[in-house]
C-alpha cells in the first residue's frame, strides 16, 4: 500500500518551493555546490525573488538575468541602500534617468520655483514694511497725545 504524505499546517500541501535555510547542512551543501539554489520566483505583486550566496569577503554574484534586468555590465556603478535590514540597489544609469525625468517634469512647469520663491519673499517684505509703517504711525500718535 502506498503511503500518502500528510500535509503540514493549515491543511495545505507543502509547497514544492522551499527556501534554503540560512545555516546548517542545507546552506553548507549549497555553498559546496552539492545542492542548487531554487530558481528565481515571481511573487504575486510582480517582484522577482532570487536566492544568492555570500561568497568569500562578502562577495555576491548576480545572475545574468538579474544583471540584464538592471542594465548592468562589467565595471558599472551600482547605487545601494540598506534600510531596516533590506538591501535595495539600482544601476547608476537608472538613478541618472530617474533624476532626469524628475528634472524634466519640473522644467515643464509654466512657473519656475525660483520665480515663486522671489514673489513670496517680495510679498512678505511688503507685508513687513506695511506692519512697520503702521507701528510707526501708532507710535507717533501716542507721542502727540
Amino acid at each position: 500500500m502506498a503511503r500518502r504524505s500528510k500535509s503540514s499546517g493549515f491543511g495545505e500541501p507543502k509547497s514544492p518551493y522551499r527556501a534554503p535555510s540560512s545555516g546548517g547542512t542545507s546552506a553548507e551543501d549549497i555553498a559546496r555546490g552539492k545542492r542548487k539554489l531554487p530558481p528565481p520566483e515571481t511573487l504575486p505583486e510582480g517582484t522577482v525573488r532570487y536566492f544568492l550566496i555570500a561568497g568569500p569577503k562578502g562577495r555576491v554574484l548576480l545572475p545574468a538575468d538579474m544583471r540584464a534586468a538592471l542594465g548592468l555590465e562589467e565595471g558599472d556603478v551600482i547605487t545601494a541602500w540598506l534600510k531596516d535590514g533590506e538591501l535595495r540597489m539600482h544601476s547608476h544609469l537608472l538613478g541618472l534617468r530617474k533624476i532626469q525625468a524628475e528634472a524634466s517634469s519640473m522644467a515643464a512647469a509654466s512657473v519656475y520655483a525660483s520665480d515663486e520663491l522671489i514673489a513670496e519673499r517680495r510679498a512678505e517684505a511688503a507685508r513687513e514694511a506695511e506692519e512697520t509703517l503702521e507701528e510707526l504711525r501708532a507710535h507717533k500718535k501716542k507721542k502727540k497725545r
